[in-house]
């Protein structure tokens, strides 16, 4: 999620799976880890990735100020997509590396799988910050 959070960040979740906007972070479940990514999409959006890494939701361009640099990959799911019901499309701030929505191994994010959302940065001490859907941490 660089550059929003680093890896050895510590952040607090509020468990709920309910209200998730986009923009937010949230905390999964993934096989046996706990991921954190931004919600992109929403249930019932459609959501595309062109080849220089621009995101459009329903049409209209995504302006992404916490993305570190666009890219379409790794990407092996077919783009673009409708969010199922009950569902969320997930992308890393960092998306070259990232491992997220755009691959079949995370694929969407069923609200069963979701633990709550990413709010406060608590450690580093000399870090600590709320998390709000801009970027901003």
């Amino acid at each position: 999620m660089q550059p929003t959070l680093r890896h050895s960040d510590v952040v607090v979740c509020i468990k709920s799976n309910k209200n998730i906007k986009r923009g937010d972070i949230i905390a999964f479940y993934n096989n046996d880890k706990i991921l954190l990514k931004r919600v992109i999409g929403l249930p019932g959006d459609l959501v595309a990735i062109d080849q220089n890494g621009t995101v459009s939701i329903n049409g209209d361009t995504l302006q992404e100020n916490y993305v570190s640099a666009l890219s379409l990959e790794p990407c092996d799911t077919e783009l673009p997509v409708y969010v199922p019901e009950n569902s969320y499309f997930v992308l890393g701030d960092q998306r070259i590396t990232s491992m997220d929505s755009r691959s079949e191994m995370i694929g969407m994010i069923s609200g069963e799988r979701i633990i709550g959302k990413a709010k406060l940065r608590v450690w580093p001490i000399d870090k600590i910050s709320s998390i709000d859907r801009t970027g901003g941490a």
